[in-house]
Parts: structure tokens; C-alpha cells; sequence
């Protein structure tokens, strides 16, 4: 018996220790490049990548393994087909194209956990078997040894619930087709981490296609039956990746996720919904059943792949009162993404649409403002903030009552001023209480009316009092109501005449509001459509009156007039009769002709498509409308041998001389080109057909024209008048400078605004160029004048220059001038050479000095006026004295 149960047991730890091992998927693709057409020009590669996690094995064993891909989940003594790259956590990858469980680099190896289980990345490619012919179904299967060092095959494992579809680059939509997709480096791309791309937007099941990011150093050449775009701009790129998507992606890829190569988290995504990606070299492409023609390019930089960043919420203080509308709380992201919000009391506040805050009751709630994060984004820290909702004030004003006396008492009534949310009194627990002192006993005279008592959690009430008038009996009163005068549909809301002989106001009700309806706040009737109703006027009452009886009058409305006219058609002869056009007039209230119950009928006695020219009658009749009646206008088809034509020419700008040609405008109802002519070529010309040509100032008549053809009538003639208007010339006298003594230079101008190459030639008279200065003029400045120019095409601006006579040693030398410029004043005129201060000094006969005026003459010329008008006749001396600078000069004062 001990012998059987050791048996037992050996063979239940021999079934733990051999236990079937399994792959459970975590990333497997749907698809991957093939190349079992190993003649196609596109039998290229890329690599494949995917994530397994494989159950059943010896807990905390280390096993040598390598990776292929087999068409048969079920098969057995095979490994399969395909190249496989060693993925290592802290090396570099490695590309086997010969499998060995023994030789160096040519095995990866792994541990497993406690519970016979190992997670981790496995990459490979096609190789030219036919297993990898496009359309063809492939699945992983991981080899590996016994767990304990050994060199020989022990177990074949099949991700069997995970096959995967062998597409080839090319064009078009079908099932086999795939296009290159590569990104230039990601910016927040790790070498050696996983790509997966996938076409939902949550990153959800399967996707579509797996790679790793570069640089994994292995050689992924075309030598190496790499397809060109991964050699050229993938391989050996530090962050770029590469891989294959199928053509007919209806979604496109939606997002693109980053995973880790140490733990398989994700560490960074991109979405895009529509499926369009950020393209190299600016803009955007889309996925969305992509035809294969192009690699597409993702621009690494717009699409970093980076893990979220931190976000925070700003989130101010909140008060409302109860009525006010729906709100935007206004919480806002530092990452600008939408906010939600949640209240903690529905019976305050609810949340509508997960943004709008709705107000339910008065009192508190607590708003809490929530961002859940995003690609880019991590979730926000929830904010609260507590939203205090105030009563709304309620007005509960007493009404005025009159009891006449002997009857029995009016009821009591409120009117209520500020419910919100088409609220009534019907919200209020307990309604207002409203009393009054005065009872049947009570003599002639007023007496108050008190509210109170009303209750409600939403409102704070304010009650005003009224009066109950109690008043002798009433007397008798009659309406006169004045009759209608007839009225149309489409006529002005009017008001009805009738008077009270109690002065009262009287009020009016329509039996048929769909005929007519009375607005009592602007005493208007409206018509609402054609027929009769009959308008009552009452008059109710009040203290002195008793109700008037009612008064009514009949109120016919009847249909208003459209009038439909038929448009006047030509056609040529031999044609079909065309569509014929109508116009509509009477149509009121903005109403058209889609208000017509039955459409008009349209009809010619002309034969389709007759040859004999005439004129035949368009005949229109047979319309109806609920609110109209019709009046019908027949037209002509005039059968012709020839289109008649019009010219459309709108009216042309004034121009000036000089400014560029310019289009004409004319067009031709039959599209025929049109003819211009110019009445006066000094004005203007036509060149190249349409162009009008400005010649000289002055006017001219362009005329358009247009001769027809073996389809058209010659068009009438159309005339627009072109004015050309004269641009400004300005000659300027130009500046000169000479010494004291010296003969003048020449004076010459300048010339500013010619056109059209114009120059002095074309002026009629040239300008003439004086001054008043001579070769004896006294240091100082003096006008040039420029006068006398004429031009037939210019408007002539002559502004004058200045002729600056300088000392006799020229700019260099300080000089001195003074005269008596006028009675009572002495003008004294200095030139210095330098910017100085000195003294302006005057002396009499005798030496004495009677002014000394301190200054600072600038470099040029200084002009000082000193009163003279109470000295005596004589000889004065002028000085002007400084430390860098004196000039002396005598004056006659007469």
C-alpha cells in the first residue's frame, strides 16, 4: 500500500510539473507583413511586436525560448516560420535568422513566477516562406527548452486564440492591401519601448499593428528584405518607428500608444478620432481607408507620444438666487480641457448636459468640478466649491375690491409679482391669508385689505395692502359698438370702435380666434386668416356701474388678391417648348407661393417644337390658396428665327491720368463677347478687346455694343461715360546757399508726380523761378519763387524754396546786421558759426549802455527786436559779446 501511494503522488506532481503550458494575449495584432510573394516588388518587411503572457510552466524556472509564427494552431512537431529579434530589458535586441536553443545570441531567456507564469514582449518577422502569402492566417508560437538549461525543444506554444492576417504593401482596398505608416522621431519616444496602434479611440481589444521604437540596434535592412522606407528613415533612427496598417480601415487609427519595455505599462498616447495625424512637413493625413499609394509620415514632434502632465483646476466662489437661469459654473483647466461638475443636492441644484447648472430649490449644494484627463493630460484634484442659492423675493400685493352695499361681499384677492420658472401660486404651502375689518354691518366708506401667512422655501415675501371700497348700488350702462368696415387678409391689426356711456373701458372677445384675435393690452384686433367671426364688447362694471350688456358686430374677412403673371418667353424655332416662368404679386404677411393648396397650370397653344415664327399666348389659370383669390396676367411665346439679347453695363469710376488700364464691365445676356468704342480717343482708348486705355484729362463716352450671331438679335447699344479726372504735380523751388557778395546760383526745381513717363515737356508753360535776393543782399534768407507752370493733364502745386545768403567768409564766420526794421523797433540780425551764449547789447553816443539782453544764439542765423520808440535821434552802437564771441555795428536812429 505505501508503494501505490507513493506512486500516486509522484504521478500527481509529474501532472503539476508537465501541465499543459498556454499563452494568454495581452498586445497581438491583427496583422502583419508578409512576403511569401517573392516575386511582387512590394514582398518587403517590417517588424512584427506583441505582448504574451504563457501559464503552465515550472514556477521560478529560467527557460531558454525563441519565437515563430505557424498557419495550424493545432499543428504539433513543427516550429514554425519566420525570423525572430530577441527582445532583452537591458541589452540590445538581437535578429536570428537560423533558431538554436544553444548558440550565443541566438535564444532569449525568461523566469518564471511563482505560479509557472512569465509576461513579456516578443518581436520577428516574415521570412519568403509561403506562410506568409497575403491573405494567408498566421499565429505566434513560442518555443522553448525544459526550464533547466537545456539545448532541446520541449514545448511549442500557440497564442491559437489570437491569428493574425499576412497583408503586403500595394494599392487599393482589398483585404491584402496595407500601407506604410512611420513616424520621424517621437518626441517623447524611448528606443527599445513598444508601439500599438489601434482604431478605436479607448485603446480597446486588439491593434492593428505593433512595433518597436528605434534604436533596438538590429539590422533592419532591404538587404535584409526590409522594405526601403524602414532602412532609409526608420532603422538606426533613435525614436523613429515604423510598421503596416491595411488600406480598408473604416475608422482609420484612432490612437497611438507608448508602452513600456521593462513593464509593458503604458507611458504615453495620442488620439485622434477622426483618424487624422499630424504630417511631416505640416498639415495632416488621414487613415480612413487609406489606398496604399504613399508612406505616410507622422510628424514625431506633433505626436510625442509623452505621458500625460498634471492638470489643476481654478474654480471660484459661486452665489445665485433661486430664478436665475441655467449656468455655467465657470471652473476652468490649466490643460483648457472641459470641466464636469456634480452637485451633492439635487433638491438645490442639478447638473445638466454634465456643464449647466440648473437651479432646483433654494438653499446649498456642494458643485464639485471634476477632469478626467486625457492623452496629454492626467485627471485633475476634484475642487469644490458650495453654491449658495438665496430666495427669490415674491411680491403679494392685495387687490382692490368694491362691495356695494346690501350685497353680498366680493371674494378677496392677490396679484403676485416676481414668481420665476412660470411658477404660481400653486407652489405655495400655505397660500397668503388675506383679511379685511370690513363686514356686512360695515357703513359707506374704505377699509384695508392685509396679506400674510404665505409659505414657501424658495420665496421671501413682501405683502402689500389695498383697499375694499364699499360703495352705494350701482347704475346702468350701455355699449355703442361702431360696425366694421370691410377687411381683407393681409390688412393691419386695427382697433375696434366702441364706447360705454359709463366712460368705462370696454373689452372685445372673437368667437373664431382662427379668424381674428384681440390683444387687450394694445386694444388691437389681428386677422388671422379669411372668413367671419363675430367680435363681442362687454364692459363688466365697477363700483358705480353695473355690466353693460354685450354688444357684438360681424367681422368678415375676406381673401386678398394675388396676381399671377405669366413672363413673356422667346424661344428659337424647332425648339422645345421651355419651362414657363411666374411672377406673384399680393402675396401678404411674407407668405409665397408655398402657401398654394393647388399650384397654377401653365399652358401655349405653340406646338413643341414648331418651325413657323410667331407669337403665341402662355395661358395660366386653376390656382387656389386658402387665403386668396387670384387674377391671372397671360403672357407671349414669341417663336422667333433669332434670340433677342441685352447688354449689362454698369456704370464706370472716375479715373485719373496715369492709373492703369481697366476692364470695361459689359456682359451680354447671350454671353457673346462685347464691342466697345470711345468717343473721344484724347480721353480714352479700347485696347486688347475690353480694356480702356486713359489717354488725357477729360471725358469720354465708352460705348458698348454687341452684333449678334446666327442665334442672337443685335443687343441695343449701351453708353457709360468715363470722366478722367487730372493727378496733382507739385514743382518745388530748390533750396540754395550762397556768400554775401556773391552772385546768386542758379535756381532750379524739383519735379514730383509724373506719370505715364511723363516729364517738363509736356507742361503747356514751364514754371518761372525767382528771388528778391542780389549779389548786394545782406547775410539772411530770402524766397525763391515758383510761379506759371501750366499743364493740360496736371493739377499744379508751386511750393516756393529759400535762398540762404551767408556772411562773406561763408558759414564759418560770425557776423552782424542791424537796421531799423520799423518805427519804434530795432531789428538786430546775427549769424553765428557756433552755438554760443553772449549778450545783446545797445549803446548810446556817449557809451552808455541801455540794454543787455542775455541769449544763447543757435548755429545759423538769430533774429532779436530791441524798442527803440523812446530814444532820441542819433548814432548808437550795436554789440554782441561773448566769451567765444563779439561783433560790433553802428545804427542811425532817426
Amino acid at each position: 500500500m505505501k508503494r501505490i501511494c507513493s506512486i500516486i503522488i509522484s504521478l500527481l506532481i509529474t501532472g503539476i510539473a508537465f501541465s499543459q503550458p498556454s499563452i494568454t494575449p495581452v498586445f497581438v495584432p491583427q496583422y502583419m507583413q508578409g512576403t511569401g510573394n517573392q516575386n511582387a516588388a512590394d514582398d518587403r518587411k517590417v517588424p512584427f511586436a506583441c505582448r504574451l503572457t504563457i501559464n503552465g510552466l515550472t514556477a521560478n524556472a529560467t527557460y531558454r525560448y525563441y519565437n515563430k509564427f505557424v498557419a495550424d494552431p493545432n499543428s504539433t512537431g513543427i516550429n514554425g516560420d519566420g525570423n525572430y529579434i530577441i527582445v532583452k530589458q537591458s541589452d540590445r535586441f538581437y535578429r536570428v535568422t537560423a533558431a538554436s536553443l544553444s548558440g550565443a545570441n541566438k535564444y532569449g531567456e525568461f523566469k518564471t513566477d511563482a505560479n509557472g507564469s512569465y509576461t513579456g514582449w516578443f518581436a520577428g518577422e516574415a521570412n519568403t516562406e509561403l506562410t506568409f502569402a497575403p491573405g494567408n492566417k498566421v499565429y505566434v508560437r513560442i518555443i522553448t527548452n525544459n526550464g533547466s538549461g537545456g539545448s532541446g525543444v520541449v514545448n511549442r506554444i500557440t497564442a491559437s486564440s489570437s491569428p493574425i492576417t499576412v497583408i503586403n504593401f500595394g494599392n487599393g482596398a482589398s483585404a491584402n492591401t496595407g500601407t506604410g505608416i512611420r513616424s520621424t522621431p517621437a518626441a517623447s519616444g524611448t528606443a527599445r519601448n513598444f508601439v500599438m496602434l489601434y482604431d478605436n479611440t479607448t485603446g480597446a481589444g486588439r491593434p492593428l499593428a505593433g512595433t518597436f521604437i528605434e534604436s533596438d540596434t538590429t539590422d533592419n535592412t532591404v538587404a535584409n528584405g526590409y522594405v526601403p522606407f524602414y532602412e532609409s528613415w526608420v532603422n538606426g533612427v533613435e525614436k523613429a518607428w515604423g510598421t503596416i496598417i491595411p488600406n480598408n480601415l473604416p475608422n482609420g487609427i484612432q490612437k497611438i500608444v507608448q508602452y513600456s519595455l521593462a513593464t509593458g505599462n503604458k507611458v504615453g498616447s495620442k488620439t485622434s478620432a477622426s483618424g487624422s495625424w499630424a504630417k511631416e512637413g505640416g498639415g495632416t493625413f488621414s487613415t480612413v481607408n487609406y489606398n496604399g499609394a504613399d508612406i505616410l509620415v507622422i510628424d514625431g514632434a506633433a505626436v510625442p507620444l509623452s505621458p500625460p502632465a498634471a492638470q489643476t483646476i481654478t474654480f471660484n466662489d459661486l452665489a445665485k438666487k433661486y430664478g436665475d437661469v441655467d449656468f455655467d459654473p465657470g471652473a476652468t483647466t490649466s490643460s483648457g480641457l472641459p470641466v464636469t461638475y456634480v452637485s451633492s443636492n439635487t433638491g438645490v441644484a442639478t447638473i445638466l448636459n454634465g456643464n449647466t447648472v440648473h437651479i432646483v430649490g433654494a438653499g446649498t449644494t456642494d458643485i464639485t468640478a471634476t477632469q478626467a484627463g486625457d492623452d496629454d493630460f492626467t485627471p485633475a484634484t476634484d475642487v469644490l466649491k458650495t453654491l449658495t442659492v438665496n430666495k427669490s423675493d415674491l411680491t403679494v400685493k392685495a387687490d382692490k375690491k368694491y362691495w356695494v352695499l346690501g350685497t353680498t361681499m366680493p371674494q378677496l384677492t392677490v396679484s403676485y409679482t416676481g414668481f420665476v420658472y412660470g411658477e404660481d401660486e400653486h407652489v405655495l404651502a400655505p397660500r397668503p391669508q388675506i383679511v379685511t375689518p370690513a363686514d356686512a354691518s360695515s357703513p359707506l366708506g374704505s377699509y384695508l385689505i392685509t396679506v400674510s401667512g404665505a409659505g414657501s422655501p424658495n420665496y421671501n415675501f413682501i405683502y402689500e395692502s389695498d383697499t375694499i371700497h364699499i360703495v352705494p348700488n350701482k347704475q346702468s350702462q350701455q355699449i355703442t359698438f361702431t360696425a366694421f368696415p370691410g377687411k381683407v387678409y393681409g390688412d393691419a391689426d386695427f382697433s375696434p370702435v366702441a364706447t360705454a356711456s359709463s366712460k368705462l373701458p370696454v373689452t372685445f372677445t372673437s368667437s373664431d380666434p382662427n379668424v381674428a384675435t384681440y390683444d387687450a393690452v394694445n386694444n388691437k384686433i389681428h386677422i388671422v386668416r379669411e372668413g367671419t367671426t363675430i367680435i363681442t364688447a362687454s364692459q363688466i362694471g365697477d363700483q358705480n356701474y353695473q355690466a353693460a350688456q354685450n354688444e357684438v358686430q360681424v367681422l368678415t374677412v375676406n381673401k386678398a388678391i394675388v396676381t399671377i403673371k405669366a413672363i413673356d418667353t422667346i424661344r428659337l424655332v424647332g425648339q422645345s417648348n421651355p419651362t414657363f416662368r411666374l411672377t406673384y404679386t399680393g402675396f401678404v404677411n411674407g407668405e409665397n407661393k408655398s402657401v398654394l393648396t393647388t399650384q397654377p397650370s401653365v399652358t401655349t397653344t405653340a406646338p413643341d417644337n414648331s418651325i413657323i415664327p410667331g407669337t403665341f399666348p402662355i395661358e395660366v389659370k386653376n390656382a387656389a390658396a386658402v387665403n386668396y383669390d387670384f387674377s391671372y396676367m397671360n403672357g407671349t411665346l414669341t417663336v422667333s428665327n433669332k434670340l433677342p439679347q441685352t447688354i449689362s453695363y454698369p456704370a464706370l469710376p472716375v479715373k485719373k491720368y496715369g492709373e492703369a488700364d481697366f476692364k470695361a464691365g459689359a456682359k451680354a445676356s447671350s454671353g457673346l463677347a462685347i464691342v466697345y468704342t470711345s468717343s473721344n480717343a484724347n480721353v480714352a482708348t479700347i485696347v486688347n478687346d475690353s480694356m480702356i486705355h486713359m489717354v488725357g484729362v477729360g471725358s469720354a463716352d465708352i460705348t458698348a455694343s454687341q452684333p449678334g450671331n446666327t442665334i442672337y438679335d443685335r443687343a441695343a447699344n449701351v453708353i457709360q461715360t468715363l470722366t478722367v479726372q487730372k493727378p496733382v504735380l507739385v514743382i518745388k523751388a530748390n533750396n540754395q546757399t550762397k556768400n554775401e557778395g556773391q552772385a546768386n546760383p542758379q535756381l532750379t526745381v524739383t519735379y514730383s508726380g509724373f506719370v505715364n513717363n511723363d516729364d517738363s515737356s509736356k507742361l503747356a508753360n514751364l514754371p518761372i523761378v525767382t528771388t528778391g535776393a542780389t549779389a548786394n543782399s545782406m547775410a539772411g534768407t530770402y524766397t525763391i519763387s515758383v510761379e506759371g507752370a501750366v499743364s493740360p493733364n496736371y493739377t499744379i502745386r508751386q511750393q516756393n524754396g529759400t535762398l540762404t545768403v551767408l556772411p562773406p567768409q561763408g558759414e564759418g564766420q560770425d557776423n552782424l546786421y542791424a537796421y531799423v526794421s520799423s518805427p519804434g523797433q530795432l531789428q538786430v540780425n546775427v549769424y553765428a558759426a557756433n552755438v554760443v551764449k553772449v549778450y545783446v547789447q545797445l549803446f548810446d553816443g556817449n557809451g552808455t549802455r541801455l540794454v543787455n539782453t542775455p541769449v544763447t544764439l543757435v548755429k545759423g542765423f538769430n533774429t532779436y527786436r530791441i524798442p527803440i520808440g523812446n530814444l532820441t535821434a542819433g548814432i548808437y552802437n550795436v554789440r554782441v559779446a561773448g566769451n567765444e564771441l563779439m561783433q560790433k555795428t553802428k545804427v542811425i536812429i532817426r
